[in-house]
C-alpha cells in the first residue's frame, strides 16, 4: 500500500496479512520496523447488492493527519496491543514490556481452536497415540460442559429451564466479545471475572437505559437481559464455531417463546414477513459500527417510547417509522393492548449520575429485586458515588459482601463518594477479598485517599498495591494502563516513578490525552508552568472538543495572567461533551472576575439545568446574587438543604441568606 507514513512522507508499505472475514477486512501493514498496524481503509465485504465489494475509509468525515489519534501508524491502530488479543490466536505481547524490538509472538494471525480451547498440545498427544475418542475433552484444557435444557410446560408461552446453570459460554466468548481490561497475562480457562474487568455501564458506551451507544462487543449489553439472568447462554442462540444462529429467523427466538402467541400479529402488529414482524427489529435493535458493521443490541429491550421521550433513549418503533414521534408510538402500542410501561432502572441510573440527593432511597428496591441484573446492580451502586451523603455507606455496605462478584465490585467503586474515614471503615474488612477484579477495585478506590488513611491503613493497603501494580503490567503495551499507573502512584506519594509512567505512556503515544492533561498538573504542581503549557496545547491538537483539555489550558493561561485569553478554552469546556459541574464553575468564576456578572449569573443558570444537584454550582450562584430577598436565592437555599444539609457550607449560606428559612 503507498500512503504517508509516519514522517509524512509517502511510501510504500509491505501488507502482511489480510484481517477480518466479514463484513469487512482491514489490512495489516507493517510500518517499518516490524511493527503491525491496521490501516485505516478497509475492504467491504458485504455482496455488491448490498454496498459492500468496495474499499471505503474507516473515519471518512475526519481529516487524518500523523498527529491525529487514528491516524495508522500510531497507537490506537497498533495490531498488538488493540487487535490481537482477540482476532489472532495464542498471542504473546511482548510490544511494550522492555527496551529493543517487539517481540509479539502468535500462532495463528486469525481465530484458531486454540483461542478458545487453550493449548493443543495434549489433542495432539492423544491423537497421535490413538487415544483421543476414550477422551472426555479431547485434550483440551478449557470445554463447553453441558447446558441447560429448555422445556414448555403446559399453558405456559416461554420455556423453562431445567439442569444447572453454568457460566462457560460467558468465560470462554466473552473474553473477547466484551469492553473489558484483562487482569492477568494469561487469561486462558480463567472464570470472566477473574480474568478481566469489564466496562460497567456508564453514559458515554451505553443510553441511559443500557442500550448501546458506542462500541461494547456485546458481553456487557447481554448481561443485562432477563434472558441471562435466567439461564441463557451465547450457544443457546449461536453455533459456537461458526457464529451463525442455530436457526433461521425467529425460529432462534420461538426455541423458548411459543410460535403462536409470540411469532404472531397479535404480539408484533406487523404483517407476517414485513419489517417489524422479526423478533430482532423490535427487540434487538442494531447500530453501524466501523461503517458497515451492524450489531444488535443483546439486552433485547422492550420498546419504551414513554422512557424514551424522557431520557432521551432510542427506540425500535421511531427508529424505523422515522416520520413519527414518541407520543405516536405510546398509543400506538396501547391500541394494540400493550400494558402501560413498567418501571425501569434507566430513570434511577439517571438520577444517580445527576447527583439527585433522592436517588439512593430510589436504587434500594432495584438493587433488593432479584429480577434485576448484576451488571446494572454493579453500575447503579459504582454511580451511587455521586451522591456523597450519609445515606450512601448504609446503601453499600451490605452489597459489599453479595456473593456475586461484579456487585462487589460496584458496591466498592461507589465508596468513592464517601470521605477517607468513612471509606477505610467499609473497606478494612474487605482487604481479605479473594477476587481480582473487586481487588483491583479495592485498590483504585483506597490508592485514591490514601494521603488522608492512617499508617495502619497505608500498610494493610500496601499489597493491594502491588497486586495493582501487577495487573496494570498485563497491559503494559496501553497507553492507558501506563497512565493509570502514573496515577497509582502520584497518589501513592512517588511522583518520580509517576513522571516515569507519565513518560511511557506518551512514547506509546504522544497523542494520549490523558496523560498529557495529567503530566501537564505534575508539571505544574513541579513549578515547570512553561513545560505544563507545551503539554496542554499537544492535548488541544490532539482532541479541540476536550473539556478536560479545554479546562485545564484555560486555568494554565489564568496561571499566567492572561485571563482574557482564558476565557474561549474555559468556555469551550463548559459546554463540551465530556463537560463537568467543574468546568462551569470555574467558567462562571473567570467571568464574574473580569467583572461580568450577568454573564456568569447566566452561565451558572445554565449549568444548573445541566447538573441540577451540583452543590458548588449552587452555592457560588447565591453568592453572587447575593440578595436574601429573591425568591431564586430562597429557592437554591432549599435544594442545598436537600444536597447537604449538615455541610458547614450550607449553614453558612443559610444564615447569611436564608433568615427565617427552614431546613
Amino acid at each position: 500500500i503507498e500512503t504517508i507514513g509516519a514522517d509524512g512522507h509517502r511510501r510504500s508499505f509491505p501488507v502482511r496479512y489480510t484481517f477480518g472475514h466479514r463484513p469487512l477486512q482491514q489490512y495489516l501493514i507493517d510500518r517499518g520496523d516490524g511493527v503491525l498496524q491496521a490501516f485505516g481503509i478497509a475492504w467491504d465485504a458485504r455482496s455488491a447488492e448490498t454496498g459492500g465489494q468496495r474499499w471505503f475509509h474507516l473515519q471518512p468525515d475526519e481529516a487524518i493527519t500523523p498527529a491525529h489519534p487514528l491516524f495508522w501508524a500510531g497507537h490506537a491502530m497498533n495490531w498488538s496491543s488493540h487487535c490481537a488479543d482477540c482476532h489472532s490466536t495464542r498471542v504473546v505481547n511482548g510490544l511494550g514490556a522492555g527496551a529493543g524490538r517487539p517481540a509479539t509472538r502468535f500462532a495463528e494471525a486469525n481465530v484458531g481452536c486454540e483461542a478458545c480451547h487453550g493449548s493443543g498440545d495434549e489433542h495432539v498427544r492423544l491423537a497421535r497415540s490413538g487415544s483421543l475418542a476414550g477422551s472426555r475433552d479431547a485434550g483440551f484444557g478449557v470445554v463447553r460442559p453441558e447446558g441447560l435444557e429448555w422445556r414448555f410446560e403446559p399453558g405456559e408461552a416461554i420455556a423453562r429451564a431445567h439442569g444447572v446453570a453454568g457460566n462457560a459460554d460467558v468465560d470462554m466468548c466473552g473474553a473477547c466479545h466484551s469492553l473489558r481490561t484483562p487482569l492477568t497475562r494469561d487469561p486462558a480457562g480463567k472464570p470472566y471475572h477473574e480474568a478481566f474487568r469489564l466496562q460497567l455501564i456508564d453514559d458515554v458506551r451505553y443510553f441511559a437505559d443500557g442500550q448501546i451507544r458506542e462500541e461494547v462487543f456485546v458481553l456487557g449489553s447481554f448481561l443485562q437481559s432477563r434472558m441471562h439472568t435466567r439461564g441463557v447462554t451465547c450457544g443457546n442462540c449461536h453455533d459456537p464455531h461458526t457464529g451463525e444462529l442455530v436457526a433461521p429467523g425467529n425460529q432462534v427466538c420461538t426455541q423458548c417463546h411459543r410460535t403462536e402467541v409470540y411469532d404472531a400479529a397479535t404480539h408484533h402488529g406487523h404483517a407476517a414477513g414485513a419489517p417489524g414482524s422479526a423478533c430482532v427489529d423490535c427487540h434487538m435493535p442494531s447500530r453501524t459500527y466501523m461503517g458497515v458493521d451492524d450489531r444488535r443490541d443483546h439486552s433485547f429491550p422492550i420498546p419504551r417510547p414513554g422512557l424514551s421521550a424522557e431520557l432521551g433513549t432510542p427506540n425500535a418503533c421511531v427508529d424505523c417509522h422515522r416520520d413519527r414521534d414518541h407520543r405516536w408510538a405510546s398509543e400506538r402500542l396501547r391500541s394494540w393492548g400493550a400494558e402501560e410501561e413498567p418501571p425501569h432502572w434507566g430513570r434511577t441510573l439517571t438520577r444517580l449520575r445527576r447527583s439527585d440527593p433522592g436517588a439512593l432511597a430510589a436504587a434500594a428496591p432495584v438493587l433488593a429485586d432479584s429480577g434485576t441484573a448484576a451488571l446494572v446492580k454493579a453500575s447503579l451502586l459504582a454511580h451511587a458515588a455521586h451522591v456523597p451523603s450519609a445515606a450512601l455507606a448504609d446503601l453499600l455496605r451490605p452489597w459489599l459482601h453479595d456473593p456475586d462478584p461484579l456487585i462487589r465490585r460496584g458496591a466498592v467503586a461507589g465508596t468513592t463518594g464517601l470521605p477517607a474515614d468513612a471509606r477505610w471503615t467499609l473497606l478494612a474488612e474487605r482487604l481479605a477479598e479473594p477476587h481480582p477484579a473487586v481487588r483491583f477495585e479495592l485498590a483504585v478506590a483506597l490508592s485514591d485517599v490514601h494521603s488522608e488513611l492512617p499508617p495502619v491503613a497505608q500498610a494493610a493497603a500496601r499489597a493491594l498495591y502491588d497486586e495493582h501494580r501487577r495487573a496494570l503490567a498485563a497491559t503494559a503495551d496501553l497507553a492507558a494502563s501506563r497512565n493509570a499507573l502514573a496515577r497509582l502512584e502520584l497518589l501513592l506519594g512517588r511522583p518520580q516513578a509517576a513522571e516515569s509512567a507519565f513518560e511511557a505512556a506518551l512514547r506509546l503515544d504522544p497523542a494520549y490525552l490523558p496523560a498529557l492533561v495529567d503530566l501537564a498538573d505534575l508539571r505544574r504542581a513541579q513549578g515547570r508552568e512553561r513545560e505544563a503549557g507545551l503539554l496542554l496545547r499537544r492535548a488541544i491538537d490532539a482532541d479541540p472538543e476536550s473539556g478536560a483539555a479545554n479546562a485545564a489550558f484555560g486555568l494554565h493561561l489564568v496561571r499566567l495572567q492572561r485571563h482574557r485569553e482564558a476565557m474561549e478554552p474555559l468556555a469551550k469546556a463548559a459546554r463540551a461533551r465530556d463537560a463537568e459541574p467543574r468546568f462551569a464553575y470555574l467558567y462562571a468564576v473567570a467571568r464574574h472576575s473580569l467583572g461580568e456578572r450577568d454573564a456568569a449569573l447566566a452561565t451558572l443558570r445554565e449549568a444548573i439545568e445541566r447538573w441540577p444537584w451540583d452543590f458548588d454550582l449552587r452555592a457560588v450562584l447565591v453568592i453572587y446574587l447575593d440578595d436574601p430577598k429573591l425568591p431564586e436565592v430562597a429557592g437554591h437555599l432549599r435544594t442545598l438543604g436537600r444536597i447537604a444539609p449538615d455541610s458547614p457550607r450550607f449553614q453558612a449560606l443559610r444564615a447569611r441568606y436564608g433568615k427565617g428559612s427552614k431546613r
